[in-house]
């Protein structure tokens, strides 16, 4: 059975909004946190993505791209029991991880997080833990509803459920575009780094459409958790 027929009917709201809404009260008591702490940030470009006028952005751009979501008839919803828990869970877990490993690979092969830091002049890209451990969380929720929640539908309803994979590929190119394109230290290095960024995008837009947003969140976060909490404890 097509991934269309089998998420076209009988998809509950709760299973979306209610999903949506947990997101959106965790970014919400992350920014409370920041309040409390402002030093947990590396750069004020970090801290601007958490204050209110963006979490507001986030949640009003949540909001409506779930509504479109819901009405194109062609996604599960975001929790979605009709889509196995294996979807759900396991392969976001699991393509996470790799992808995080892949991302260590390169930067040993490039020291590009040097390169980086040295350039912005801080000590590490790396927020710090245990900081790290409540904001990169909120950064994958953030990111994957300003990218995908509301870009994907809303591409898929006006071309009417067809093209699925071309849009896919170039709201994947977003992140990697506006954060990729303009690194120093060489073509290579920035080609790998872009790559790598490119598919964790996709592989969020595949699961997306296939096990529902909650696991194109999870592959994000479990990618956070290689690279921007394991890498800087060992490296």
């Amino acid at each position: 059975m097509s991934e269309e027929r089998r998420f076209k009917r009988g998809g509950k709201p709760g299973r979306s909004y209610l999903p949506l809404a947990i997101m959106i009260l965790y970014l919400v008591a992350v920014r409370l946190t920041i309040a409390r702490n402002p030093d947990m940030f590396r750069s004020a470009a970090q801290a601007a993505v958490f204050t209110w006028p963006m979490l507001g952005i986030v949640a009003a751009v949540g909001l409506g791209g779930t509504w479109i979501m819901r009405r194109t008839g062609r996604f599960p919803e975001m929790w979605d029991r009709r889509a196995p828990m294996a979807w759900r869970v396991w392969a976001p877990a699991l393509i996470g991880l790799v992808l995080g490993g892949v991302a260590i690979l390169v930067d040993r092969s490039t020291h590009w997080t040097t390169l980086a830091a040295q350039q912005m002049k801080l000590p590490s890209i790396h927020i710090d833990a245990p900081a790290s451990y409540l904001i990169y969380p909120g950064g994958a929720i953030i990111v994957s509803i300003l990218y995908f929640l509301l870009l994907v539908p809303l591409f898929l309803w006006i071309f009417r459920g067809r093209g699925f994979w071309v849009i896919a590929a170039v709201c994947a190119l977003i992140e990697p575009c506006t954060q990729d394109l303009n690194m120093t230290g060489g073509l290579a290095m920035t080609a790998a780094v872009f790559a790598e960024d490119y598919a964790l995008n996709l592989g969020q837009v595949w699961l997306f459409r296939r096990a529902g947003f909650v696991a194109a969140v999870l592959l994000r976060v479990f990618f956070y958790v290689v690279w921007h909490m394991v890498w800087p404890a060992i490296s």
